[in-house]
C-alpha cells in the first residue's frame, strides 16, 4: 500500500488529529468551545478551522501546489492574523500536519518501502508552511492599515474638537473664502 492510499483511508482521523493540534494554541475553555460546537454561527472559530484543515488535507491528497493548498488555510491564517499571534505560534499547525499523520499512521511510519514517500510528504507540508507565511504576512499588513488609519481618524477627531472647544472652529473651505482671521 502506498503512503497516498493510507493518507486517504485515514483521513477523518488524520484531519481530527490535525484539529486538535491546531487548536492546542487556545486556552482551555476555548479549545472545549472551539472543539465541540458544531454550529458556524455560534463558533466561526471552530468552524473554520475543521472546514479550513479538512479542505487543505482533501487538496493535499489531490495533489494541489502549496499555494492552492495555503488559500484553504487562509481562514485560520486570517483569525489568527487579527488575534495577533506571531507568525512562528500562529502558522506552527501547518507544521502540526507531520505530528498528525504520524500518530495516526504509526504503524506505517517504519515500513522500509515508504521511507522516501514520508521525505516528499514532509518536504510538501514544509512547501505549504512556506506559503501560508505569505498569506499570514498580508494580513498582518491589512491589520496594521487599518489600525494606522483609525489612529489617524482618531486623532483627526481629537484636534477637531480641540479646536472648536478653543474657539476657533475649522475654517469652511467649500465656500472658497479664505478666513485668515486669527481667533
Amino acid at each position: 500500500m502506498t503512503l497516498e492510499q493510507l493518507l486517504s483511508e485515514m483521513k477523518d482521523p488524520i484531519v481530527r488529529k490535525w484539529v486538535d493540534f491546531t487548536l492546542e494554541i487556545y486556552e482551555e475553555d476555548a479549545v472545549m468551545l472551539f472543539g465541540t460546537e458544531q454550529d458556524p454561527f455560534a463558533n466561526p472559530v471552530g468552524a473554520s478551522i475543521r472546514n479550513g484543515t479538512e479542505n487543505a488535507f482533501s487538496a493535499l491528497l489531490a495533489g494541489e501546489d502549496a499555494g492552492a493548498i495555503s488559500e484553504h488555510l487562509s481562514e485560520i491564517i486570517q483569525i489568527r492574523a487579527v488575534q495577533q499571534f506571531p507568525a512562528s505560534e500562529g502558522l506552527a499547525f501547518v507544521f502540526r500536519l507531520k505530528d498528525a499523520v504520524r500518530a495516526v499512521l504509526t504503524e506505517s511510519i517504519a515500513d522500509p518501502g515508504l521511507t522516501e514517500m514520508w521525505g516528499g510528504l514532509d518536504r510538501k507540508i514544509d512547501e505549504i508552511a512556506l506559503a501560508t507565511f505569505d498569506v499570514y504576512g498580508e494580513y498582518r499588513k491589512q491589520v496594521y492599515e487599518l489600525r494606522v488609519n483609525e489612529a489617524k481618524r482618531s486623532v483627526s477627531w481629537v484636534l477637531e474638537k480641540m479646536g472648536e472647544r478653543d474657539g476657533c472652529p475649522e475654517p469652511d473651505k467649500a465656500d472658497g473664502a479664505d478666513d485668515t482671521s486669527e481667533c
